[in-house]
């Protein structure tokens, strides 16, 4: 096809159509008649045009597996697209990971507060507090007895007195936490809390895989002195 074609489109007063318009049903057609070589040339075009198919009284087996298999064509593409998203985002993942390390390789100490600067300076997240746990107050710990009892990371709103324990002003209540445990050496005993916190209701939600909230848990243990398998499950 002629690289000026698209230039022959005209709308139903034969106006020339601009860049960016919806051609009416008439250019089309139109066009199509001048340059019948078109699905020739773009048969990537005919995987989204439906087909008319035969009278209701006829059936066509021939007619019957094409539609079949455009159908599991496109379900292909999708499971392929969603792929591709899942490898986008875990690539993502992991140059946040790098740039984590880099940042916590950076610091002049090792300490919990430069440690919040890391993870703040290096993730998308809107509030972040790194508690020891002697510091969080009796009523608070009784309430979270039971994640403290088990090493995942814990994603979701958060008991009212949790989050102010937590994030005091730092969050608004209506919004999401991931809570990451850091155990101390003996694998026991739970050192300090990194609570990480979304504006979003939804930001943290406990259906997300806790993976990566893991890896971030291994690398501050390993930033505050801990080692890095110590982490239980």
């Amino acid at each position: 096809m002629n690289e000026n074609a698209a230039l022959d489109l005209a709308d139903r007063d034969g106006a020339p159509v601009s860049e960016g318009d919806t051609p009416s049903a008439d250019a089309v057609l139109a066009y199509l008649r001048r340059h019948p070589e078109m699905f020739l040339e773009h048969p990537e075009v005919l995987d989204i045009i439906e087909l008319p198919g035969p009278p209701q009284s006829v059936v066509s087996l021939h007619h019957w597996q094409l539609r079949r298999w455009r159908q599991r064509a496109l379900r292909q593409q999708t499971t392929l697209d969603q792929l591709h998203q899942v490898a986008a985002d875990n690539a993502e993942a992991d140059r946040l990971l790098h740039h984590f390390c880099e940042a916590l390789l950076g610091a002049e100490n090792r300490s919990p507060a430069s440690l919040e600067r890391c993870i703040a300076e290096t993730f998308a997240v809107d509030a972040c507090r790194v508690m020891p746990l002697d510091e969080l107050k009796d009523e608070a710990r009784g309430l979270l007895a039971g994640w403290l009892a088990n090493p995942l990371p814990h994603c979701g709103r958060l008991h009212d007195t949790v989050h102010k324990a937590l994030f005091n002003d730092r969050l608004p209540q209506t919004g999401s936490a991931a809570l990451i445990l850091v155990p101390a050496d003996d694998n026991v005993n739970p050192r300090h809390i990194v609570a990480l916190g979304r504006r979003l209701p939804d930001g943290f939600n406990p259906a997300q895989g806790t993976h990566f909230l893991e890896q971030i848990g291994e690398l501050a243990g390993a930033f505050l002195g801990l080692p890095a398998d110590s982490r239980g499950g």
